[in-house]
């Protein structure tokens, strides 16, 4: 009965204007549908997954975020096995990961609080499955993007990376 989702305030930021893109697609699984609010629908790789693959997402605007959740619940074999995000923004100049870990069927990743217009999740593992997404969801802390020592009563976000790599 334990969850390891701790809760949140976080709110999730509107799609109005947000284009996605990929490495590569599926005919009929175009980017889109990853971030069109309708759970049946999916865009998906079109291909086993190989490591250097990426979802892209163009949120408009810079945009301040500090979580994303990647929802595989409708195609639950085809999660990112193993991935690294990465932040930018002018979707050209990349720098390093901002997270890293190993995906699942809903994979809810993290982030340090973040400001950017830009987001790549690139896979990192092959795997005879094809990667897809049926929803992305961008998540923001609500109406907190920036805090004090004093507002948090001395609470600090702190990272670490375990032995598998998850971050």
């Amino acid at each position: 009965g334990a969850s390891l989702t701790p809760p949140t305030d976080e709110v999730a930021l509107s799609r109005d204007g947000w284009q996605a893109s990929a490495s590569a697609s599926s005919s009929d699984d175009p980017p889109a549908n990853a971030i069109d609010g309708d759970a049946a629908t999916r865009w998906s790789l079109g291909h086993g997954m190989q490591s250097g693959d990426w979802f892209q997402l163009d949120l408009g605007s810079t945009q301040n975020f500090d979580q994303l959740v990647l929802d595989t619940t409708a195609s639950s074999g085809d999660y990112v096995r193993q991935y690294e995000v990465y932040t930018s923004d002018d979707g050209t100049t990349w720098g390093k990961p901002v997270a890293t870990g190993p995906g699942s069927t809903v994979t809810r990743i993290q982030l340090p609080p973040t400001t950017a217009r830009y987001i790549r999740v690139v896979n990192k593992a092959d795997s005879g499955s094809w990667w897809s997404l049926h929803d992305l969801s961008v998540l923001a802390p609500d109406g907190k993007a920036a805090s004090s020592a004093s507002e948090t009563k001395g609470v600090q976000r702190k990272s670490a990376t375990l032995p598998d790599g998850t971050r």
